[in-house]
């Protein structure tokens, strides 16, 4: 008498924990096998130990038997041959056969969910139909898990969504939909946010996008990527690569190093940055210096944006802004005056300690000097050059122009001496 026959490999059950428990259920109608001779070569299929012998029986059933009960059953051994074989695509393929063979099939949605990520395979249809079973999964997962009494049920269930989501992400990511990969890496973290690589993932789509409003995400995430040593961390070696990305990064934003060490301490308890977490980037705190100078000290304020703009921008800014046109009045310290006696250039420093402009005096010199460290205030100076390295710039101007210079010493009184004809009386 021929054998009824239900089964299921350990090893494919290993590999799915408990999404076939609802398979199970589903596989309620009895199985029959159609001859002696398919019976026969199922016990070969599944005794043999050897993947590649038992793949030869395998191939050998499906040859003489297409149309079998346990068609499913038998493209689910296939998977898992090929699987122990390393032949991911084979696998691949085999998942989509047993796709067609039933849509609704949990294993095929499982196996071609995983395959996705793990082969690296970005051709368009192969992330479409990872996409397809990944969601079809996902929308399965309170069936799957409907009748379970693992006492890990929750931790199952939850690992299954986070593979879902996981290869979501990963399709929009390489499918360049960087702010759909952000929203899927976003909602695995809320679920599931124990994880180095899912991190990396989303600041990397984060920075992608080039936002400067998202650059602050896209540190934290790195944080906690560069720093997370558990489950699914980032190897070492990839770990301490990212944490000189990291630093480079922050610097290079900030200005600075002050403030990474909390962020990093931060990042690790919190999956994402607080709505009030801010980073003043070195512009930022720029222009806030700037914005106090100008309260505080408009003329050395003025002056720095003049230093900056020649800075960046060099010969341009010169000559089409600088060179020809009255300075403002500015405020700064004598550095040098030239001659010494009699004063037809003086150097000034404004923002800095060393000369920044130089004066010539265009009418008559002044008639004495002024000392190392006296103040004056000058305007209506017109630029006819400069240099860049020191940063000097030469200018014309008149001596009325030039309020603070100290008037000259007051000629020494004349000794008292004895008139001529004035003398005692005889």
């Amino acid at each position: 008498m021929l054998k009824s026959i239900t089964w299921l490999t350990t090893s494919v059950l290993l590999l799915c924990g408990s999404l076939f428990v609802a398979v199970g259920q589903e596989q309620k109608k009895e199985k029959k096998v159609k001859d002696q001779g398919e019976y026969d070569v199922y016990m070969a299929a599944t005794k043999e130990q050897d993947p590649a012998k038992k793949l030869q029986y395998l191939q050998q059933w499906r040859d003489k038997y297409k149309d079998t009960d346990y068609l499913e059953d038998r493209q689910v051994l296939f998977i898992d041959t090929y699987q122990k074989l390393r032949q991911g695509d084979n696998m691949w393929n085999a998942s989509v056969e047993l796709l067609q063979i039933n849509p609704a099939s949990v294993p095929a949605l499982y196996f071609l969910t995983t395959l996705t990520t793990s082969l690296n395979n970005t051709s368009a249809d192969r992330l479409d139909t990872g996409e397809k079973a990944a969601r079809g999964l996902m929308s399965k997962i309170p069936d799957i898990f409907k009748a379970s009494n693992s006492p890990d049920k929750a931790k199952e269930m939850l690992g299954m969504e986070t593979l879902c989501r996981r290869t979501l992400g990963w399709i929009e990511m390489n499918r360049k939909n960087n702010e759909k990969a952000e929203q899927e890496f976003t909602d695995l973290v809320k679920v599931n946010p124990n994880s180095g690589q899912v991190a990396y993932w989303l600041g990397s789509v984060i920075v992608a996008q080039k936002k400067q409003e998202k650059q602050i995400s896209a540190l934290w995430q790195f944080a906690r990527a560069a720093y997370y040593t558990g489950d699914d961390a980032l190897p070492e070696a990839s770990r301490k690569q990212l944490q000189g990305f990291l630093e480079r990064n922050y610097v290079s934003f900030r200005g600075k190093k002050d403030g990474l060490q909390d962020m990093i301490d931060r990042a690790l308890k919190e999956p994402f940055a607080p709505a009030d977490f801010k980073i003043k980037s070195a512009a930022e705190e720029a222009a806030e210096a700037y914005n106090r100078m100008l309260q505080e000290d408009p003329q050395k304020a003025m002056w720095l944006n003049v230093r900056n703009k020649l800075t960046a921008e060099g010969d341009s800014y010169f000559n089409a802004d600088l060179k020809g046109s009255a300075l403002p009045k500015l405020k700064g310290k004598v550095v040098s005056v030239t001659p010494a006696n009699r004063p037809k250039e003086v150097e000034v420093a404004i923002w800095s300690e060393g000369a920044e402009v130089k004066l010539l005096i265009e009418d008559a010199p002044f008639p004495n000097a002024a000392e190392v460290g006296t103040v004056i205030e000058f305007e209506g100076a017109v630029p006819e050059s400069y240099t860049s390295e020191p940063l000097l710039v030469t200018a014309k101007i008149e001596k009325a122009k030039i309020t603070g210079w100290p008037a000259p010493p007051r000629p020494a009184p004349a000794k008292p001496g004895i008139r001529k004809g004035v003398g005692k009386k005889k």
